[in-house]
């Protein structure tokens, strides 16, 4: 259920600031390596052999090469979100199909750090309009193909993406992609702060739409494309695996959006002035709570999906281990597909304590520059 938005919500909001603001003069910081982690399991080791995409220096250049044609690089931000793409898809086959994700990636950054959910409401009426105008062509664009003859930079750089990704692509798997991508789109381009909602998201309604919003469904829908490996839900679901590996999935995907909201927090909440976040959805959800409270109210919420990724993870490749004895290509594209989701996993770790994305002034050790 939805709350309404009051003005006490919106003094919470400020003092959330003014809370951040003292903890940085007192110079308290917490670590988000032990936020992460349990007695028994430390998120550094678990990510301690993990590797970006082989491939990945060749497709960043050519990919920044592309934008600069296009005219949609971002400076200064470029770099850093360009430079994700290793990470997140490591086991991508080839050059051309590392740069092919890549291009997408750098599509949606160029949206988001313009038009996204973080700088739409401070977009005046008119670009506001035009925001919700651009989404809509786009949409439209990724389900008809071609570009119109007046399409701007980023929907003509949309219509070449897709020309690559279209050459290489499983059809069916392709417009399932497809689909992901516009159900990130709609909701992500978008002011989603609890003013413009009108009401406050619970916890748990905060979760599904940050899911939405992150882009995650579609970033691990092409670990199967930079793979060439494409999962046959048909027989995923005669095998008994498909319960078990769509909660991996999902547990991927919100261990991803759940813990960057940790990491971006500062550059979200304080910098950009919004709320939609996992810090201050727990804090707005409970009255009295201070901005330390729900710090590691957060921390909670992404370690205990941690654990359960692991716990599930298990079990799938247990269960596909047996499922090897009578269908070895089916079991191979399965276990394939988990190593990738823990390759997300530790990429989510290993590319934010990398970046400078999100250095700066910071109550979490990991996020400053010092």
């Amino acid at each position: 259920m939805v709350s309404e938005y009051t003005s006490a919500l919106e003094r919470d909001i400020v003092k959330m600031r003014g809370q951040h603001e003292e903890l940085l003069r007192a110079e308290r910081k917490w670590s988000l390596r032990a936020m992460f982690s349990t007695p028994d399991w430390d998120i550094v080791d678990y990510c301690q052999g993990f590797r970006p995409n082989r491939f990945g220096a060749q497709a960043c250049a050519e990919v920044e090469r592309f934008c600069r044609a296009q005219q949609i690089w971002l400076e200064p931000g470029g770099e850093h979100y360009n430079s994700m793409t290793p990470y997140l898809h490591p086991g991508a086959i080839s050059a051309e199909r590392m740069t092919i994700i890549g291009l997408y990636n750098a599509i949606l950054f160029w949206l988001n750090d313009t038009v996204g959910r973080e700088k739409f409401g401070h977009l005046d009426d008119d670009e506001q309009r035009q925001a919700r105008v651009a989404v809509d062509r786009l949409c439209s664009l990724l389900r008809t193909r071609p570009a119109s003859g007046d399409a701007n930079p980023v929907e003509a750089s949309t219509s070449a993406f897709l020309a690559m990704l279209s050459a290489l692509a499983d059809p069916a798997w392709l417009d399932r992609f497809i689909e992901a991508t516009i159900d990130h789109l709609r909701p992500a381009i978008r002011d989603q702060n609890a003013r413009a909602r009108g009401g406050l998201l619970s916890v748990t309604e905060y979760i599904d739409l940050r899911a939405q919003v992150s882009g995650m469904y579609p970033a691990i829908a092409l670990c199967e494309f930079g793979r060439d490996d494409y999962l046959p839900w048909g027989r995923i679901r005669r095998a008994g695996l498909a319960g078990d590996l769509r909660r991996l999935r999902r547990l991927t995907v919100e261990i991803g959006a759940l813990m960057n909201d940790v990491f971006s927090f500062e550059k979200e909440c304080i910098v950009d002035l919004a709320d939609f976040n996992l810090i201050s959805a727990v804090l707005l959800n409970n009255p009295g709570w201070s901005l330390e409270d729900a710090v590691h109210g957060a921390g909670e919420i992404v370690r205990a999906r941690l654990t359960e990724f692991r716990q599930v993870g298990a079990v799938t490749a247990e269960q596909c281990d047996r499922v090897g004895a009578s269908d070895a290509a089916l079991a191979a594209t399965v276990s394939t597909h988990i190593a990738d989701l823990v390759a997300c996993v530790q990429a989510t770790w290993a590319w934010q304590i990398k970046t400078l994305r999100y250095k700066g002034a910071s109550i979490f050790t990991e996020n400053g520059t010092g």
